[in-house]
Order: C-alpha cells, then sequence, then structure tokens
C-alpha cells in the first residue's frame, strides 16, 4: 500500500510538474529577469517600447545594492509626443509582488492587442505609458519590505515627512521618481502594493478634521482631500470593473489611507505625488519643503494607490492570465487608469460607411466620469459652410455617475438626408464631469481643484505650462470635447437590404433578421455619385457598372452568400455589403 502510495504521489507530481512547463512563466525569479522581459519587449515593438537607465538621466548613479532604476515607456513613437501621459510604479515594498510582475504582462497585452482592438490602438496612439519596472529593486530580489538601507520607500516623500523609517528623498529611487515628475505632465500615476485588498486614494496624514460624505451611500470619511469626491466615484468604478479575484472592492476597502488602512502614512507618495505643488496649492505649504527642493510643479496627480492581494506575495499560480487572476485585474487597472487621463469621444457607426434616407450614428464618450451634456453637429459638405445642430442630450447633468461608455450608454442621433445630398459628415461634443469643479472645504483648500485632469475638463480659464523632456506642453482648459469628423457617404447598397423577404425582386415582409432573404430573380442597387461599382459574390467580382443607375442582376444561386459593392469616387474607394439567402435559378 504504502508502495503504491509512493507511486502515485511521484506520478502526481510529475504531471504537476509537466502541467505548470507546459505555461508561460507567470513570475521572474530577480529584477534583472524582469527587466530582460520588458527588454524582449522593446525588440519586438521597437516602435512603441522604450526603456532606459531613469537613474542615469538624472546623474543620481545607481541605487543602493547597485541597481539601475529602469522606466518603460509604451506609446505610438510614430505620431509624436507631448500627450497625456499616466505613470505606474512596481511595488515601492519589495515583497509586494503583484502590481510589479503584474505591469509587464499589462505592457505585453496592451501591445499584442493593439492590431486587434481599436480601443487600445486608439490609446497607444493617443497616451504616454510610463512604468517604473521596480520602485524597490532590492526589496524585490530578497523579497523584503525595505531597500537596502532598511529604509520604506513609501515615507520618503516631500509631503508631512516625518523621518520614519527613511530619510527625507534619501533613496536614489525617490529621487529619481521625483525628479522624473517634474520632468513630465503625468495625469494619473499609481504605487501598487498588496498585503490587504483595498483602493487608497489622498490623504494619508493630513487634514484629519475635513469630512465628507459618499454621494452614494452617505457614508463619512476623514482626511478627505479637495477632490473627494473624484477620487471616491472613480475609485468605486474602478473596483467594480477591476473584479473581484482579490476580494471585492468597495465602500468598504475603498477610501482615503487612515479611514481605510486604519493608520496614518507620513511621507507617502500617493499624498506628495497629489498635493505637494504648493505654488498651485498653498494651504499644503506648511507641509512640504519646497524650500530645499524647489516647488513640485509636476504634482497635481490623480494619483491612487491599490493595494491588490491580502498574500504580499501570492504563489505563481495565482497571476493568472490575461482574463483570470491577478494579472487580469492588473491589466484592467491600467486600462482604467490610462483613460480616464482625458476625456474623449469615440465613434461606434464605422467612418465611411453608408445611408440612404435617414442616418444613424451612435458614439461613446470615454476618459470621464459623467457625461454633462452630448449633441452632435452634422454638414453635407466637408467644410461644414452650413451646418445643423442635433438634439441637446443632458440624462445625466450634474451627476457624479453616468452616461459614459464605462456605464455602457450608447448615445445617437437620427439624420434626415436630403435627396440631392451626396455625403454626411458629422462632429459629436460632450460636456463633462462639471459637479468635480466643486471642492471639499474651499475654506481650508481653495476654491479650486489641485487635479489637473479635473481642471482641465471643468475650468475654461485653466492653464498650465510645463517643461517637460517632450517639450513644452501646455495645458488649456476646456469644458467641451470633440470627436473626430465622421464621414457617411449617401448611397450604397439600398437593394436587397438585411431583415426583408422578396419576391421576384419586391419586397413582400420585413423580419428581425441580420441578413436577407431572396426568392426568384432581383436586382442588386446601388445608389450614389460614383464613378464606377464593381459588384462581388463570396469575394468573386460578378459585374463592373460605371454609370448609373448602378445594378447587377442575381440569378443561379441558392444558400447564404455575401453580396458586396466596390465604390469608386475619384480615389476613394468605398465599400458595402449585405449578407444574403437566395432561392434563384
Amino acid at each position: 500500500m504504502k508502495k503504491l502510495l509512493v507511486v502515485f504521489a511521484s506520478v502526481l507530481l510529475i504531471l504537476v510538474n509537466v502541467s505548470l512547463a507546459s505555461e508561460e512563466k507567470k513570475k521572474p525569479e530577480s529584477y534583472d529577469e524582469l527587466v530582460s522581459w520588458y527588454k524582449s519587449l522593446e525588440e519586438m515593438y521597437p516602435d512603441y517600447v522604450e526603456i532606459f537607465r531613469a537613474n542615469e538621466i538624472y546623474g543620481l548613479g545607481k541605487a543602493t545594492g547597485g541597481y539601475d532604476l529602469y522606466y518603460v515607456r509604451i506609446t505610438n513613437e510614430s505620431n509624436g509626443f507631448l500627450k497625456p501621459e499616466v505613470l505606474f510604479l512596481g511595488s515601492p515594498h519589495g515583497d509586494e509582488t503583484v502590481g510589479t510582475i503584474g505591469l509587464y504582462w499589462a505592457a505585453k497585452w496592451l501591445l499584442e492587442e493593439k492590431d486587434e482592438n481599436e480601443w487600445i490602438k486608439w490609446l497607444l496612439d493617443n497616451r504616454e505609458i510610463y512604468i517604473e519596472v521596480s520602485h524597490n529593486p532590492y526589496g524585490f530580489d530578497n523579497r523584503i519590505r525595505w531597500d537596502a538601507n532598511d529604509w520604506d520607500l513609501n515615507r520618503e516623500a516631500d509631503y508631512d515627512w516625518k523621518g520614519r523609517y527613511s530619510e527625507l528623498w534619501g533613496s536614489v529611487n525617490g529621487q529619481t521618481l521625483y525628479h522624473f515628475i517634474n520632468d513630465h505632465a503625468i495625469r494619473v500615476g499609481t504605487d501598487f502594493h498588496g498585503g490587504a485588498r483595498m483602493l487608497l486614494y489622498p490623504w494619508s496624514s493630513t487634514h484629519s478634521n475635513v469630512k465628507a460624505k459618499s454621494p452614494f451611500s452617505n457614508r463619512e470619511y476623514t482626511y478627505a482631500p479637495p477632490d473627494f469626491y473624484f477620487f471616491h466615484v472613480a475609485c468605486l468604478r474602478l473596483g467594480e470593473f477591476m473584479g473581484d479575484y482579490g476580494g471585492k472592492l468597495d465602500e468598504s476597502n475603498i477610501g482615503t489611507i487612515p479611514t481605510t488602512v486604519g493608520y496614518e502614512a507620513p511621507g507617502c507618495i500617493a499624498a506628495w505625488a497629489y498635493g505637494a505643488n504648493v505654488e498651485r496649492c498653498p494651504a499644503e505649504d506648511d507641509f512640504v519643503n519646497e524650500e530645499i527642493f524647489g516647488n513640485y510643479n509636476g504634482c497635481g496627480i490623480f494619483w491612487i494607490s491599490p493595494e491588490m492581494s491580502k498574500i504580499k506575495d501570492p504563489p505563481e499560480w495565482k497571476f493568472g492570465d490575461e482574463e483570470h487572476g491577478y494579472i487580469a485585474e492588473v491589466i484592467r487597472f491600467v486600462l482604467h487608469q490610462t483613460d480616464i487621463a482625458q476625456p474623449y469621444i469615440m465613434w461606434v457607426t464605422p467612418n465611411n460607411s453608408f445611408a440612404c434616407g435617414a442616418a444613424k450614428v451612435e458614439w461613446q464618450v470615454y476618459g470621464c466620469l459623467n457625461v454633462d451634456e452630448t449633441y452632435v453637429k452634422y454638414s453635407f459638405s466637408p467644410n461644414f459652410t452650413q451646418e445643423f445642430e442635433g438634439e441637446r442630450h443632458k440624462d445625466y447633468e450634474g451627476g457624479y455617475r453616468g452616461g459614459t461608455y464605462w456605464d455602457g450608454k450608447l448615445w445617437s442621433e437620427e439624420i434626415l438626408l436630403p435627396e440631392d445630398a451626396t455625403d454626411l459628415y458629422v462632429v459629436a461634443y460632450a460636456r463633462v464631469d462639471g459637479v468635480y469643479a466643486e471642492v471639499v472645504s474651499p475654506s481650508i483648500y481653495g476654491y479650486h481643484s489641485y487635479l489637473r485632469i479635473v481642471e482641465e475638463r471643468t475650468n475654461e480659464s485653466y492653464i498650465e505650462v510645463l517643461n517637460t523632456s517632450d517639450g513644452k506642453e501646455i495645458i488649456k482648459g476646456r469644458l467641451w470635447w470633440k470627436s473626430p469628423v465622421l464621414h457617411i457617404k449617401i448611397g450604397g447598397i439600398i437593394k436587397p437590404e438585411e431583415g426583408k423577404i422578396y419576391l421576384m425582386g419586391k419586397e413582400i415582409m420585413s423580419m428581425p433578421l441580420n441578413f436577407a432573404i431572396i426568392i426568384g430573380k432581383m436586382k442588386v442597387e446601388v445608389k450614389g455619385e460614383f464613378d464606377k461599382v464593381e459588384f462581388y459574390m463570396d469575394g468573386e467580382r460578378k459585374e463592373i457598372d460605371t454609370s448609373p443607375p448602378f445594378e447587377w442582376e442575381l440569378g443561379n444561386a441558392f444558400g447564404m452568400h455575401e453580396i458586396m459593392t466596390k465604390m469608386y469616387d475619384g480615389e476613394e474607394v468605398f465599400e458595402d455589403s449585405v449578407k444574403v439567402i437566395m432561392f434563384v435559378k
């Protein structure tokens, strides 16, 4: 019996090892190995990834323990820079590994998805994503909280620094970070943590008597920052999106640091990154030593500190993949925070599509928490010499949350098309997040937001000029955000039409189908001003028509087919298609 048990255990061990060997390695064994993974991404995607030693750029030498501090930039370099920047730090505490490792998998996933997912491609075209591989390489390698000096790298920042477990900007790690932030226009930032399951936001040890209540539950929070409502609502939405693999995220574990963790954290990164620009935020002057280090112009960041996992260094199998586990949650965190850096509008209606009689256009609003108002302007000429305005949608005006892509809201407008029109051009507009212009306790903090991303979208007179590594960046406030121009060609295949049944070319019935049913001979008809039209069935060209009316008679076909047309207008080529079930001799 004992021999059988030994044999069974041996077989089980072999099967486990084979299973693990067949899967991609999820956890690197060292900081150097993690850096090498990023360097491999740089080799595979040289036009999107740059990895660099940030400590060398600022002439700081190596971090204690002999480490270079590698930062990674991910963006489509071919369309330039000066884009909204977001920054994600590997954990300041070395034994808290989920965020540090998950960031690599998030970067890899974004790069792999960009050619398949239009939204991901848009983000990489219009954002600069920065990743600090690890804020504490020594701690990561040794799986300990501290760096080689036994310092806590999340207690050395110049906001309410109290000398606990650190020196003020004593580490090269911290000095590199504050130089980097002052050298950029970071809108959204993060330092990952572990050992609990929470989403934390400032304050960490100041303004303990300032209170604010959740707009949803009326739950009260102390240590409330001026932008409490923006932090709170954004984090609640973020928690929903991340999922509950590591535990549910809701108002019980989302909030300011002392009211959620249960203790103060003076000198932490989040409070400094948010409030240390005392020229803009004079109420914080008592807590910042800008007389020594100079004002921190780069601060004013929407900075969140997620506690990802109750186990600080989970086993490899808990990291999961892009759909499940901690890797999936880090990916979702990165997506949400990258998106919210700036409002924008994306069309759901495909560009260069077709319409006849009336055009229904659909759009969604991204990069914000609430849509106060949205509408379209349209014209039948490309230069909008005569323009018309659609309905003003104010369903969520003055609200804290609603009307965005994240809420699943699809906005639409139906536009009637004149008989003589050949093209339709549409632009969508949105006004967002107006409620967040109001700050908590203005008698203490003043009357404007500390966050550049809130000022940019709620304060029309706001202007910030920053000398960054990309050049001079000018951030101007505006209330209205504008989509790209949507072009709809009037015409296309007008017969057969999906959802219709035809008998000998005549429509006899409509049904809720995504294809047409054709019984007996009929003509495919194309409307519009074109030089020529090519007719295809299942990818094979069947007919060319060079003058209107553009038609092609169907014959000798049975079953499901796809009819496609290519329509030529000068150098432009448009395509339209319809699926059909045919019974034609």
